[in-house]
């Protein structure tokens, strides 16, 4: 299939299981962050005072105590900011994965042989605060283009 719009890219990415992949690896990067704790505790907070302020939600059904507490929830960006927050969406290594899944994607819409598999070009994700002393940053060029580093090339 010829990919002639981003909605087709966005589709044929999705079917190849990146979309997937990645989706898993950012869950599990933030599940293994020091930020887990602090969002697990402000949904604490939220369901609590929903639950305190509203004294007939106890006697409802469990789905309908569920639905209420997620619409409150929701109320608060508390997600968005967790995502904003995602260290791992601003590292070089990470956004150069995503493009060379992307263009893998793009190749493969035009009827391109590409032997590379994911997993070779795109890294493992490990947590890149500098807790983690395998991280290193690929090296922005000025074209815009990242090139690995050497830790990243072996």
């Amino acid at each position: 299939m010829t990919i002639t719009n981003p909605t087709q890219l966005i589709d044929e990415f999705k079917k190849s299981g990146e979309f997937d992949r990645l989706r898993r690896d950012l869950l599990s990067h933030f599940q293994r962050s020091d930020r887990t704790d602090a969002f697990k505790s402000r949904v604490d907070d939220i369901a609590r005072q929903r639950l305190s302020s509203d004294p007939k939600l106890i006697s409802m059904p469990n789905d309908a105590i569920q639905r209420e507490l997620l619409g409150e929830i929701d109320r608060y960006p508390i997600v968005e900011r967790a995502v904003a927050d995602a260290p791992l969406l601003s590292d070089p290594s990470f956004i150069a994965g995503i493009r060379a899944s992307l263009e893998r994607t793009m190749s493969a819409g035009r009827g391109e042989k590409n032997n590379t598999t994911p997993s070779q070009s795109t890294p493992n994700l490990l947590p890149c605060d500098s807790s983690n002393p395998d991280f290193t940053p690929a090296i922005p060029q000025p074209n815009g283009a990242l090139t690995p580093s050497a830790a990243q090339k072996e």
